[in-house]
């Protein structure tokens, strides 16, 4: 394969890394949005419930408000740590840095001249030895 072929390819998985390193980025964001509401919430739950308890001391309909709020935030609580959010958004803001990466690397290689067919024979080789290290390591 001539060297310009060899540099469309490497143009064609430049693009396509890019567009899965968007694709992983949206899901990052969207996962980790919905940890952070969840530690918003579960956290004025539990202050909530705080207030309840020391307000329903003296007044008994507060305690049980205080027990259901528990029983929510609890709930909340095990429900992410059950999806496991923190873990799946790490992983997709990893897969997306690292798509990243094989991107800033192509553009490098493109940018060279003098490179003979073997060195971009080897480099390809590197790229699709990446691409298939975190398509084992990637959540779907």
């Amino acid at each position: 394969m001539p060297v310009e072929e060899k540099r469309e390819y490497l143009s064609k998985i430049k693009e396509e890394c890019f567009n899965l390193s968007a694709v992983y980025r949206k899901r990052y964001k969207k996962l980790k949005w919905r940890d952070d509401i969840i530690d918003v919430i579960t956290t004025s739950l539990n202050a909530g419930v705080i207030a309840l308890t020391i307000s329903g001391i003296n007044f008994t309909p507060l305690l049980f408000i205080s027990i259901g709020l528990s029983g929510v935030s609890y709930i909340m609580a095990q429900a992410q740590r059950t999806y496991n959010l923190k873990r799946r958004y790490i992983t997709h803001d990893m897969t997306y840095k690292q798509y990243i990466d094989i991107v800033r690397k192509i553009d490098a290689i493109l940018q060279k001249n003098h490179m003979t067919t073997d060195e971009y024979d080897q480099f390809i080789d590197q790229v699709h030895d990446r691409m298939a290290l975190i398509d084992d390591a990637r959540l779907v």
